[in-house]
């Protein structure tokens, strides 16, 4: 059981950090600019610690993200492959091209009758299923040029997409798997 949340947990990129949720309450017309500069100024500070960024960076940043994540969804619903590559950096193809690799992660699956053998296989069978119907809502800059794309529960942020900017350009980068005892 420890291999198998042990596996989807580097796959699924789950990281945990803190936060604090906020309530949806009803406000009144003078309240509402006032909270939505406070949760803009949490969400900043959540996202930015590690990196100083201009709000402005930030804000362009966060919708360009989404919007790829977006985009990511109606690929999935779709279970488009070609697409899919558009958005994945060179470094994470080549990885999860490698036939090893795909041996190493087919081993830490809990259903043994998926065989990982392309990198296809690792879009069908892994990226699709641990990201399918999830919302990601914020990011969390690791650099400048890395980002993390969160869903957030209760007191932990979940990872569902790790991004890379490569020649101004934000891209997927898959999580290699980690060393393990099999």
């Amino acid at each position: 059981m420890k291999r198998i949340l042990c596996f989807l947990i580097t796959l699924s990129v789950f990281s945990f950090a803190g936060c604090k949720s906020l309530k949806n309450t009803p406000k009144t017309e003078a309240e509402v600019p006032v909270q939505q500069e406070e949760i803009n100024d949490d969400e900043f500070t959540r996202s930015t610690s590690q990196v100083s960024i201009s709000r402005e960076a930030f804000n362009a940043d966060k919708k360009e993200i989404l919007q790829i994540i977006a985009e990511l969804a109606t690929i999935m619903q779709d279970y488009d492959y070609e697409s899919w590559l558009k958005y994945i950096d060179k470094d994470s193809i080549n990885y999860w091209s490698n036939p090893s690799n795909l041996r190493n992660a087919t081993k830490r699956l809990p259903n043994k009758a998926i065989k990982l053998n392309t990198l296809n296989d690792y879009f069908t069978y892994v990226f699709v299923p641990s990201r399918k119907e999830r919302k990601v809502e914020e990011i969390r800059y690791i650099s400048l040029d890395s980002v993390k794309a969160v869903q957030m529960r209760e007191e932990v942020d979940v990872v569902y997409y790790n991004f890379v900017k490569i020649n101004g350009k934000w891209m997927v980068k898959l999580p290699a798997l980690s060393p393990s005892s099999n």
